[in-house]
């Protein structure tokens, strides 16, 4: 495959990138990116596999390195990471890098060469595992349907078609949201959501299953216990596929 071109939009700006990011590859968006981490003294963290420290900080950076304030739980023998952060706007972003030495109290890393950005901040939606159900009151019966994806505004719910299947602008009360752990001794996570609306309905790919995309009308704090478990997933997102 032919190398990327400069003149490539990727190289002066941000491009749409799969999964809901996007990426720039831009020298000048990242060493501004990095000074700014630097000077702000923004929280950073380090990802690999398992592994994910605690915040720390960039202590400097030059041409072709940046130096890490060392996590106290640096485990030792790491060399690929991804470092992630929030940015102003208060999206998680992240980049990779490579450790080039280490010092008793600062790692130093090669310096990167791409900037990912999660965009969708209040939308963003993570697939759940099978098994994850809402039931919920309409028509003033009890419904159980199967979800599929989730966000802090909202889920997808399939079932095969049925007449008794809420339709677009109803409103579904007490949902009670069940996610099964990954940890089968752990219990399974649940959300309690007062309201919900569907804002939408389709026939999933030819197929006699009806999907209802609902929008939630949620409390402020259980809100936030859905954001807290979306933001969990997606550092889990930044450690798929790191290798050592």
């Amino acid at each position: 495959m032919a190398p990327a071109k400069k003149s490539d939009p990727v190289y002066s700006g941000w491009v749409p990138h799969h999964a809901g990011y996007e990426l720039t590859k831009s020298e000048h968006i990242i060493r501004h990116t990095i000074k700014w981490l630097k000077e702000k003294r923004i929280f950073i963290i380090l990802v690999h596999k398992e592994y994910q420290s605690g915040g720390t900080l960039i202590v400097d950076h030059s041409n072709s390195e940046i130096t890490i304030d060392r996590p106290r739980d640096w485990p030792g023998k790491l060399t690929n990471l991804r470092v992630a952060f929030r940015n102003s706007a208060n999206l998680w972003c992240h980049f990779s890098v490579k450790l080039t030495g280490r010092t008793r109290h600062t790692l130093q890393f090669l310096f990167p060469t791409a900037l990912y950005m999660l965009q969708r901040r209040s939308n963003f939606r993570i697939n759940l595992p099978d098994g994850s159900s809402a039931s919920f009151v309409y028509n003033k019966k009890k419904c159980k349907l199967n979800v599929k994806d989730l966000s802090a505004s909202g889920m997808l719910v399939c079932d095969r078609v049925d007449e008794h299947m809420p339709e677009k602008g109803h409103t579904l009360q007490h949902i009670n949201l069940v996610i099964p752990s990954e940890n089968q001794s752990e219990a399974p996570l649940r959300f309690k959501i007062k309201e919900g609306e569907v804002v939408r309905s389709f026939v999933y790919d030819r197929t006699p299953v009806l999907c209802l995309g609902v929008q939630f009308l949620p409390s402020g704090p259980e809100e936030e216990r859905i954001m807290k478990y979306i933001r969990q997933r997606e550092l889990a997102m930044l450690r798929k596929g790191i290798q050592e």
